[in-house]
């Protein structure tokens, strides 16, 4: 699922910033942002190495026909225009986290309107959605939650402090996400756009 920070760096290969500049440009406006993954299969890559004391395995997650849907908002109309305009006709080729797997655009589409929806699937959502669901019920409100795998709530970096455009990062601030893998009821609504019968939950950048 391609966290916050990926969403900024593909963004900003589109358009052709650096990573600070991508970065700046998306602070500077108070984005939202969704993203929705799935995929028609997965594997293992058995990856030895040898670091000069011992001998480590790595096993490398891989991920086939992945249909992603990337959302983002802004009540700037210039940077909107921007985006669409480089996501159509992109300054540097896309990738989506390792520099091999490379993302092909197939569509860039502009919706002006959000709905509301008990429903989520293959998307992050904003917050713990287990500890949400749990105060929802505690508070008299009903518990209609079922899911066949829980999600996995998990801080993932949003914001990295850059040594200079190109050069060392580091994280600088963390926001909490839930990652939903298959599809969950919950008794809150949550806040998103919905694209070909898929709903993706919108957060602030």
């Amino acid at each position: 699922m391609p966290p916050p920070t990926t969403m900024v760096g593909v963004a900003g290969a589109a358009m052709g910033l650096s990573p600070g500049a991508s970065q700046m440009f998306f602070e500077e406006s108070g984005f939202v942002m969704g993203s929705y993954c799935k995929n028609e299969g997965t594997s293992t890559d058995l990856w030895k190495y040898n670091d000069f004391s011992e001998r480590s395995i790595i096993l490398k997650e891989i991920l086939f026909q992945n249909y992603i849907l990337l959302v983002y908002g802004s009540e700037d109309h210039s940077k909107m225009d921007m985006l669409m305009k480089s996501f159509s006709n992109p300054v540097y080729s896309l990738t989506l986290g390792n520099s091999d797997s490379l993302a092909k655009v197939v569509a860039v589409k502009e919706e002006n309107s959000t709905i509301n929806s008990d429903s989520v699937a293959n998307c992050l959502v904003e917050g713990d959605v287990i500890e949400e669901v749990l105060s929802n019920a505690s508070n008299g409100i009903d518990f209609s939650i079922y899911s066949t795998s829980d999600p996995i709530a998990m801080d993932l970096p949003i914001r990295f402090s850059y040594s200079d455009e190109y050069g060392m990062r580091s994280v600088s601030q963390r926001k909490q996400f839930s990652l939903i893998t298959t599809e969950m009821k919950l008794n809150v609504k949550k806040t998103g756009v919905s694209y070909k019968g898929c709903f993706i939950p919108l957060f602030n950048y």
